[in-house]
Protein backbone atom coordinates (compact mmCIF):
# COMPACT_ATOMS: atom_id res chain seq x y z
CA UNK A 1 0.00 0.00 0.00
CA UNK A 2 1.45 3.35 -1.00
CA UNK A 3 2.34 5.82 1.79
CA UNK A 4 -0.58 8.12 1.00
CA UNK A 5 -3.61 5.92 0.31
CA UNK A 6 -6.05 6.39 2.90
CA UNK A 7 -7.19 2.93 4.63
CA UNK A 8 -10.79 2.95 3.68
CA UNK A 9 -14.04 1.28 4.10
CA UNK A 10 -13.22 -1.23 2.13
CA UNK A 11 -9.70 -1.98 3.67
CA UNK A 12 -10.76 -2.05 6.69
CA UNK A 13 -14.02 -4.41 5.63
CA UNK A 14 -11.12 -6.88 4.51
CA UNK A 15 -8.97 -6.72 7.52
CA UNK A 16 -12.11 -7.68 9.81
CA UNK A 17 -13.07 -10.03 7.89
CA UNK A 18 -9.72 -11.65 7.57
CA UNK A 19 -9.38 -11.83 10.99
CA UNK A 20 -12.78 -13.07 11.95
CA UNK A 21 -11.93 -15.91 9.08
CA UNK A 22 -8.71 -16.57 10.90
CA UNK A 23 -10.05 -17.23 14.68
CA UNK A 24 -12.83 -19.25 13.23
CA UNK A 25 -10.38 -21.40 11.40
CA UNK A 26 -8.29 -21.53 14.83
CA UNK A 27 -11.47 -22.48 16.64
CA UNK A 28 -12.29 -25.27 14.00
CA UNK A 29 -8.38 -26.15 14.70
CA UNK A 30 -9.01 -26.27 18.38
CA UNK A 31 -12.22 -28.27 18.24
CA UNK A 32 -11.11 -30.78 15.91
CA UNK A 33 -8.19 -31.24 18.41
CA UNK A 34 -9.83 -31.74 20.98
CA UNK A 35 -12.86 -33.50 19.54
CA UNK A 36 -10.33 -36.25 18.08
CA UNK A 37 -6.78 -35.45 18.95
CA UNK A 38 -5.58 -33.92 15.31
CA UNK A 39 -2.79 -32.07 14.74
CA UNK A 40 -2.90 -29.05 12.63
CA UNK A 41 -1.94 -30.51 9.15
CA UNK A 42 -4.79 -33.62 9.65
CA UNK A 43 -7.73 -30.82 10.39
CA UNK A 44 -7.94 -29.80 6.86
CA UNK A 45 -8.22 -33.86 5.55
CA UNK A 46 -10.57 -34.50 8.56
CA UNK A 47 -12.80 -31.84 7.96
CA UNK A 48 -13.61 -32.58 4.36
CA UNK A 49 -14.88 -36.04 5.20
CA UNK A 50 -17.01 -34.58 8.16
CA UNK A 51 -18.37 -32.56 5.56
CA UNK A 52 -18.85 -35.31 3.36
CA UNK A 53 -20.65 -37.39 5.97
CA UNK A 54 -23.08 -34.67 6.27
CA UNK A 55 -23.40 -34.06 3.19
CA UNK A 56 -24.95 -37.58 2.53
CA UNK A 57 -26.71 -37.70 6.13
CA UNK A 58 -28.41 -34.37 4.84
CA UNK A 59 -29.31 -36.23 1.51
CA UNK A 60 -30.55 -39.44 2.85
CA UNK A 61 -32.34 -37.46 5.25
CA UNK A 62 -33.98 -35.47 2.51
CA UNK A 63 -34.88 -38.17 0.60
CA UNK A 64 -36.51 -39.81 3.04
CA UNK A 65 -38.70 -36.75 3.97
CA UNK A 66 -39.66 -36.41 0.54
CA UNK A 67 -40.57 -40.05 0.00
CA UNK A 68 -42.96 -39.61 2.99
CA UNK A 69 -46.89 -38.17 1.83
CA UNK A 70 -49.50 -37.41 4.24
CA UNK A 71 -52.08 -39.64 3.87
CA UNK A 72 -55.16 -37.03 5.20
CA UNK A 73 -57.63 -36.04 2.62
CA UNK A 74 -59.13 -33.22 2.37
CA UNK A 75 -62.51 -34.32 3.45
CA UNK A 76 -60.32 -35.33 7.11
CA UNK A 77 -58.51 -32.08 7.10
CA UNK A 78 -62.11 -30.48 7.17
CA UNK A 79 -63.55 -32.80 9.72
CA UNK A 80 -60.72 -32.02 12.04
CA UNK A 81 -60.30 -28.37 11.43
CA UNK A 82 -64.25 -28.25 12.06
CA UNK A 83 -64.01 -30.78 15.16
CA UNK A 84 -60.93 -28.15 16.52
CA UNK A 85 -63.27 -25.28 16.38
CA UNK A 86 -66.13 -26.70 17.93
CA UNK A 87 -64.01 -28.33 20.73
CA UNK A 88 -62.21 -24.57 21.56
CA UNK A 89 -65.98 -23.10 21.26
CA UNK A 90 -67.40 -25.35 23.51
CA UNK A 91 -64.36 -25.09 25.99
CA UNK A 92 -65.39 -21.10 25.93
CA UNK A 93 -68.85 -21.40 26.42
CA UNK A 94 -72.10 -20.69 24.47
CA UNK A 95 -72.33 -16.80 24.02
CA UNK A 96 -68.86 -16.80 22.53
CA UNK A 97 -70.40 -18.19 19.28
CA UNK A 98 -71.15 -14.54 18.21
CA UNK A 99 -67.59 -13.02 18.41
CA UNK A 100 -66.47 -13.45 15.16
CA UNK A 101 -63.07 -14.76 15.08
CA UNK A 102 -63.12 -16.02 18.66
CA UNK A 103 -62.41 -19.86 17.14
CA UNK A 104 -59.30 -19.00 15.08
CA UNK A 105 -58.18 -16.47 18.22
CA UNK A 106 -58.51 -20.00 20.31
CA UNK A 107 -56.90 -22.08 17.92
CA UNK A 108 -53.70 -20.24 17.54
CA UNK A 109 -53.95 -19.70 21.62
CA UNK A 110 -53.79 -23.36 21.87
CA UNK A 111 -50.95 -24.17 18.94
CA UNK A 112 -48.96 -21.42 20.78
CA UNK A 113 -49.33 -23.13 23.97
CA UNK A 114 -48.20 -26.49 22.37
CA UNK A 115 -45.20 -24.70 20.57
CA UNK A 116 -44.29 -21.97 23.20
CA UNK A 117 -41.79 -24.36 24.76
CA UNK A 118 -40.01 -25.13 21.84
CA UNK A 119 -40.16 -21.86 21.49
CA UNK A 120 -38.49 -20.44 24.52
CA UNK A 121 -35.40 -23.09 24.23
CA UNK A 122 -34.91 -21.81 20.64
CA UNK A 123 -34.96 -18.24 22.74
CA UNK A 124 -32.32 -19.53 25.25
CA UNK A 125 -30.10 -20.94 22.63
CA UNK A 126 -30.22 -18.06 20.86
CA UNK A 127 -29.35 -15.72 23.21
CA UNK A 128 -26.24 -17.58 24.58
CA UNK A 129 -25.01 -17.82 21.36
CA UNK A 130 -25.44 -14.34 20.72
CA UNK A 131 -23.59 -13.72 24.29
CA UNK A 132 -20.96 -16.40 22.59
CA UNK A 133 -20.51 -13.86 18.95
CA UNK A 134 -20.58 -10.89 21.42
CA UNK A 135 -17.47 -12.07 23.08
CA UNK A 136 -15.60 -13.29 19.84
CA UNK A 137 -16.19 -9.63 18.84
CA UNK A 138 -14.48 -7.98 21.13
CA UNK A 139 -12.05 -10.05 21.39
CA UNK A 140 -11.19 -9.67 18.03
CA UNK A 141 -11.81 -5.49 18.32
CA UNK A 142 -9.19 -5.72 21.18
CA UNK A 143 -6.77 -7.63 18.96
CA UNK A 144 -8.04 -5.74 15.45
CA UNK A 145 -7.48 -2.36 17.61
CA UNK A 146 -3.73 -3.42 19.09
CA UNK A 147 -2.80 -4.49 15.36
CA UNK A 148 -3.52 -0.77 14.62
CA UNK A 149 -2.02 0.62 17.10
CA UNK A 150 1.34 -1.52 16.43
CA UNK A 151 1.12 -0.57 12.93
CA UNK A 152 0.46 3.20 13.45
CA UNK A 153 4.09 2.85 15.77
CA UNK A 154 5.97 0.99 13.18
Amino acid sequence: MEAGARFGTSQLFLADSRLVLGVLNHLRYQALNRAFGTSREQANVLTAVALMGAADGAYEATRRITRMRPHVSGTDAALGAIALRDASLSVAGPSVRAIPGFGTLVAFAILGGFAAPALRQTAHKVRAAEQRVRAAEARVRRERIRRYAAAREG
